[in-house]
């Protein structure tokens, strides 16, 4: 299972992990992956599908799609 930490723009970090795992080779190109990211702030795992290359997605850009679908934080 691969993961990654990246802070949005409100400073929230998240650390974002992979729901399957991994696929080799040919096997993995071109097929969508869902993300659940957390973050202490938020009650519930935020879901993503991303493309297959969202390890070596810039992490502002992944910063920002956490931000448009994740709640409200909870103070």
């Amino acid at each position: 299972m691969t993961s990654r930490i990246v802070t949005d723009s409100a400073g929230r970090t998240w650390t974002c992990t992979s729901e399957a795992p991994a696929m080799a080779g040919s096997d993995a190109k071109g097929r969508d992956v869902v993300l659940s990211c957390v973050t202490p702030t938020v009650s519930a795992p935020v879901l993503l599908t991303v493309g297959w290359q969202w390890e070596s997605m810039a992490a502002p850009g992944l910063a920002r799609l956490l931000s448009q679908s994740s709640p409200v934080p909870r103070r």
